[in-house]
């Protein structure tokens, strides 16, 4: 890809290149509209010196042609003395003809007393001609260098509070609110435009806030009656131990407590946009929590068996709420589980890769959109589990890869 011209270049450019066709047609123009000038001028002389000295034979036969430095008639009696690069010309114009060191201008013409030639020293002329066209040139040459000079002032006073515009909209930072720039632009042609922004800027910050309001009050909400569950799973745990129907469906209960607590607190995860993940939000120990969640989703897919393959010794720590890694292993196992083709599942852990791979293809038309919001390959789906986890990682800076290929689909995350 060809790198793009900046808008300053481009405004510059083009002045200088009208001012460089303006000024090569005038001159085009100028040196043309001269020569023929000087030609149909030269031409009238030298028909009216023809003209006159044929009504002087007519009335003197013997009349001697007119000889000047410049000009000069060869009548029938002068053939003799006529220039050797002249004798073999026939009736017409000509110029200019090189005749030793001089240009001339030459006219032929058979008239009623035989053929008349008359020539005409434009030796000055054309070299006067010529310094015209060099001064001409070199003034272009000068017109263009003051034309850039003043293009590049303009467009960088035209472009300049563009980029000072663009300069503080970048400074613009989602934490910081009430922050405005339509009084820095106060006067220039961009203060609709500046207004503009402040007008975005209130209702996106008026939209941040009704959404934060409405995350931190439902979560506090959720939380009240998850805590309750949780504590009369507890109890209904405790009571039943003898009962061993009975603690598997509590512990699928306590499964679904935690998966939903979890879930909450990824969700409040993302919506803090206001600053970046900090170390100190929480520790997670990768493995310990893989082995967790793995064993959760092998009890309740039954028909699946998810392997667990981690590197003899292996201790990796990422600087995450544990919630935050249950919510992206739990969603790519998930997804594994529910459009996987064949029983087998593994989860491997290399370094600071997690690779969930399962059986099965993914159609080449869906994969660059499996990360969007909605997107779902089935009618049972939700679309929003690979959206989440899309979204996790880069709020942490980590990368999310999907590749289907070989009859094997693997969804790797590297932290």
């Amino acid at each position: 890809m060809q790198p793009r011209i900046s808008l300053r270049s481009r405004i510059a450019g083009t002045m200088l290149a009208l001012v460089a066709a303006a000024g090569v047609l005038f001159g085009l123009w100028t040196h043309v509209s001269d020569d023929r000038m000087e030609n149909a001028l030269t031409r009238e002389l030298l028909v009216a010196e023809l003209d006159h000295y044929e009504d002087e034979l007519a009335v003197r036969p013997g009349a001697v042609p007119l000889s000047s430095a410049n000009l000069r008639i060869y009548g029938p009696s002068q053939s003799h003395e006529l220039p050797t690069k002249l004798t073999g010309l026939g009736p017409g114009e000509y110029r200019p003809i090189t005749i030793g060191n001089k240009l001339y201008h030459v006219l032929i013409r058979d008239g009623s007393y035989g053929r008349m030639v008359i020539t005409y020293d434009v030796t000055l002329h054309e070299r006067q001609e010529k310094i015209a066209v060099m001064i001409m040139v070199l003034g272009l040459g000068a017109l263009l260098i003051m034309t850039a000079w003043a293009a590049f002032g303009v467009s960088n006073r035209l472009v300049g509070p563009v980029h000072e515009l663009a300069h503080r909209l970048a400074q613009i930072e989602p934490g910081k609110h009430h922050r405005r720039i339509a009084g820095e632009f106060d006067g220039t042609e961009l203060e609709p435009i500046a207004r503009s922004v402040d007008t975005m800027l209130e209702r996106l910050e008026g939209f941040i806030a009704r959404e934060q309001s409405f995350t931190e009050t439902a979560s506090h909400e959720l939380r009240t009656p998850l805590a309750v569950v949780q504590g009369a799973v507890e109890l209904v745990a405790e009571q039943t131990r003898s009962q061993p129907n009975t603690q598997k469906a509590v512990g699928r209960i306590q499964r679904a407590v935690r998966e939903m607590t979890e879930f909450i607190e990824a969700l409040l995860v993302l919506s803090r946009e206001d600053r970046l993940p900090d170390p100190g939000d929480g520790s997670c120990d990768v493995p310990t929590l893989l082995a967790r969640v793995v064993d959760d989703l092998q009890s309740i897919a039954s028909d699946r068996r998810i392997s667990l393959d981690v590197e003899p010794g292996a201790r990796l720590r990422i600087a995450a709420p544990d919630s935050v890694l249950t919510m992206i292993v739990s969603n790519l196992l998930r997804n594994a589980i529910q459009h996987g083709k064949g029983e087998r599942i593994e989860c491997r852990l290399r370094g600071r890769t997690l690779a969930v791979v399962s059986d099965g293809e993914v159609a080449p038309a869906f994969r660059e959109r499996l990360f969007e919001r909605r997107f779902t390959t089935r009618n049972d789906g939700h679309g929003i589990g690979l959206y989440i986890a899309h979204k996790i990682c880069l709020r942490y800076g980590w990368s999310i890869d999907l590749a289907s290929e070989c009859g094997r689909t693997t969804a790797s995350v590297t932290f």
